[in-house]
């Protein structure tokens, strides 16, 4: 919000009469609400990622966040929309990071190469985050209501820019012929599952290291024959 924006707000409720020092207190207030909403989002991944959405509290979850039960109830009304803000949080930074990555490649299979560094380096920093991406998503009871649409367009998103990539790679004849969002399903299986098996052996090199071993894999199975 701009400073002229909060300066009308102070006005249309003080009658006009406000100074630059009340800007201050509700910038103070904004920037404390966030803080407190991204502990209980960080706190509410923690707890999913361990028992799952339909074990897990809203009270457990405060007191991981270290905030009263009633202040989790505040910033979100239910368990089910704080499941759903926290992965609609997590998906947006997820395509924007493959995105940002991706953009400025001039060949296919670098992009391709680009968008398996960004997604596994992003599930490496966001552990927690992937157990939950993971065990439950898109295919669970949950991924079917209404109220998850916005995280079914990021996985759209997501999967929509990958098959562009394999159909720019089948245009200069360098992947096979075919339909290139199946393509796209199976090389995205495959990260979920070399990630799954990552943290289920406690491995302690970079997720990130496998890059070139998911490429070449996949480009074995996809390459023009």
């Amino acid at each position: 919000m701009t400073r002229r924006r909060q300066l009308l707000i102070i006005r249309a409720v003080n009658g006009n009469s406000v100074s630059e020092e009340c800007v201050k207190p509700l910038q103070r207030r904004q920037r404390e609400r966030l803080q407190r909403r991204a502990d209980i989002l960080q706190a509410a991944e923690r707890v999913f990622a361990t028992k799952g959405f339909h074990a897990a509290s809203i009270e457990e979850i405060a007191h991981t966040a270290e905030y009263g039960t009633g202040t989790v109830y505040l910033y979100f009304k239910d368990k089910q929309s704080l499941y759903i803000e926290l992965f609609e949080d997590k998906m947006r930074d997820l395509s924007a990071s493959i995105h940002e990555r991706v953009r400025g490649a001039t060949h296919p299979l670098d992009g391709l190469r680009r968008l398996i560094s960004a997604r596994l380096e992003y599930f490496e920093h966001n552990r927690a985050f992937f157990q939950v991406y993971a065990r439950e998503g898109l295919d669970s009871d949950l991924g079917r209501e209404a109220r998850w649409q916005g995280v079914r367009r990021a996985f759209a998103s997501n999967l929509a820019l990958v098959t562009r990539l394999i159909a720019a790679g089948q245009k200069r004849q360098l992947l096979r012929r075919g339909d290139a969002r199946r393509l796209a399903v199976a090389l995205s299986g495959m990260m979920i599952q070399l990630t799954r098996d990552w943290l289920r052996q406690g491995e302690v090199d970079p997720l990130t290291n496998q890059v070139d071993f998911v490429l070449e894999l996949f480009l074995r199975g996809a390459q023009q024959e």
